[in-house]
Parts: structure tokens; sequence; C-alpha cells
């Protein structure tokens, strides 16, 4: 990886603009014009403001004014309507950021530096991943005392790590996505092979540890089911294993073949502010601000030259790619875009039979 680690004191002095909360430009006016900004509200929220939206104002002027949550449907009806109110709005993959020409603004790479981002998520025709984020095997440490799993091998080996697995089961969103790539994995098939998925093949594995899941509806779940030894293992965000080992509560990680996801920035077709809109895209997707949200919140920067403080980067997931057969995988969301009914039918009978 070429990210660059910054000291934690040379941290703080990147980051001394973060904590004045000041909402006037350098020059003492608040003139640049404002951008509204539809992300998911709560602590990722609080954590964009601290990294990103108030050191922003105070380098530029323009004045980040938060709403939530994002939702497409509202986007949709926003630029069908020509209503449209927010200028940046947070999504995955899924909107489109590839082809919805339709709903959203092209990204422009003369503002954006597009190139840097060379890792799994570069910047699309209609999106800047802004932070990534995992699906990790997550662990009771108490009952693996001693012979901690280091991969997901130790997930399909009910002999030798015994004890009841917990996956997220709702329909073939979330968790399903990245489960099926897995257990292929451990059946054989080399990552850079894996899509089109054989749906078949990957839930013929999940038949040989079948009898010993809990399917869980919410993420919020997985860490609890762990962490209270109903479920030795799950698929969990690693972001909520942190805080739950801090604290205290006997669960662990293991960072082989976690699965990553983005979040992505864009800019609503007709969006009243896009050119501030798109300064905003520049300084967050930026090598010295990418990499600032994980001071706030365990959220990896997806450009891979972006600086990362050394006192946060190993709870991040970008930092943590482990390289080789225990690399990080990513899921093809231009497949699953065109299989998800497929998808959700055949785990819907799996299930049931």
């Amino acid at each position: 990886m070429k990210r660059k680690t910054l000291t934690y004191a040379a941290a703080l002095v990147a980051g001394v603009f973060v904590v004045t909360g000041c909402s006037s430009s350098p020059g003492g006016d608040s003139d640049g014009g404002s951008v509204t900004f539809a992300g998911y509200g709560g602590v990722s929220e609080e954590a964009f403001t601290n990294a990103w939206y108030d050191p922003f104002e105070e380098e530029t002027g323009i004045r980040v004014i938060p709403d939530s949550p994002a939702d497409y449907a509202k986007i949709q009806q926003m630029v069908e309507s020509g209503q449209v109110i927010w200028d940046i709005a947070q999504v995955g993959e899924d909107i489109g950021v590839k082809t919805n020409g339709e709903l959203l603004t092209e990204i422009d790479c003369d503002v954006v530096a597009c190139d840097d981002f060379d890792g799994l998520f570069p910047v699309e025709k209609y999106g800047m991943p802004a932070l990534v984020f995992s699906v990790v095997l997550a662990y009771n440490t108490e009952m693996f005392a001693g012979n901690e799993p280091d991969s997901w091998a130790a997930f399909f080996d009910v002999e030798n790590y015994p004890g009841k697995r917990a996956v997220f089961g709702r329909d073939a969103g979330g968790g399903l996505q990245g489960l099926l790539d897995l257990a292929l994995i451990q059946d054989g098939v080399p990552i850079d092979e894996l899509y089109p998925l054989d749906v078949d093949r990957a839930l013929a594995k999940l038949d040989t540890i079948k009898d010993h899941l809990i399917l869980y509806n919410d993420f919020g779940e997985c860490t609890t089911l762990v962490a209270t030894g109903e479920a030795a293992f799950g698929n969990c965000y690693n972001g909520r294993v942190k805080i739950a080992a801090e604290e205290g509560q006997p669960v662990g990680m293991t960072w082989s073949n976690q699965v990553q996801y983005a979040d992505y920035l864009v800019i609503p077709k007709g969006a009243p502010n896009t050119e501030q809109a798109m300064q905003l895209l520049k300084f967050i997707g930026s090598n010295e601000h990418n990499g600032s949200l994980g001071q706030y919140i365990a959220y990896g920067p997806p450009n891979p030259n972006a600086e990362v403080a050394s006192d946060v980067a190993s709870d991040l997931p970008t930092m943590n790619d482990l390289g080789g057969d225990d690399r990080a995988i990513k899921i093809d969301g231009d497949w699953w875009a065109e299989n998800l009914q497929m998808v959700n039918e055949r785990w819907a009978a799996w299930k049931a039979e």
C-alpha cells in the first residue's frame, strides 16, 4: 500500500482546525455559500463534522449543512420534481454510481483527484467513495483462548471450532453479499475467479454448517450474539467489534478476507450548489483529508494515498489488508444488481429446506 502514516503529533497539528468549531472563513466572512449534505446522522455525522465539515468551512468559507437520513427515493423525487435541496448525498454503490446519469451529476475529475483512487474503490462516473468499512470474522475470545482463529477456515470447521455461527439472514442484502463469496473461497475458488458467483455451490458449502447457523436480521445483533457466547462466530461490522472489545466484551476478530464496502458521495442532478459540492468532494477525497475520518470513527480511506494518523491505523479496514490468500475482497456490485432477485429467491428457498 502507498498510504502515508502520520505521527500522532503531526496528526494533532493537522487537526488544529477540526476542534475550532468555527463557522467563518479564514478572512472572517462566511460568504462562500453552503452545501447541504444528506448523510445517515448519528455518530457518523459527528465524525464527518470533526473530520471534514468544520475544516472545509475553515479553509473555504463554504458552510456544510447536515441533513439526514439520505434516501434513494427522496433523491429520485427531488430530481424528477425539479426541487432538489440536497447538494451531496451519502449512498451505497447500488444507487448506480457507474450508470445513473438520470439522477446523478458526473464527477468532475478536473476538480476531484480521481486518479489518486487507484485501489479497490475507484471514483466512478457518478460517485466518489468517501469511506470504507468491512464485514469481518468475529469470534468469542473466551471460547477460543489459546486457539484463536486466523481465517474463515475456522468458521467452517465445527470440529475444531465448535459453537453456533451468527450470520445476516434476512435477505440477500447486507452480509449475505460477501458470505457467499467467502463460502466459495473456502470451497477452493480463487478470489479472482469468484464472479459470476456460483450460488448453488456457495449454498452447498453453507449446507455443511447449516445446523450450526443462527440467522440474525440486524447487524446490531451480531456482536451481542458473539459476546454472550450464544454464537462462537459472526460476520460482523468491524467498527461494532472494536466498540464491543473496548467495552470489555469478549469479542475478537481477524482481518483475513475482510469484505470491504464503500459509501459513496453523489451530487443529485440539479443540485443548487453543484460547484461548492464538487469542492467539498475534492476536499474529502484528497490525500491530505481522506484519512482524517479514521481519527473519529473506524472507517478507512478509499484513497490508497491518503495520510492516516499512526495511532488509529491498526483499527481501519484499509490499513489491514493482509494480502495474498487472506487479502480483502470486494463484492461485484454490478453482478449483485443484476442478480439480487434471483439470489433472494434462492436464499429464501434454502432457508426453508
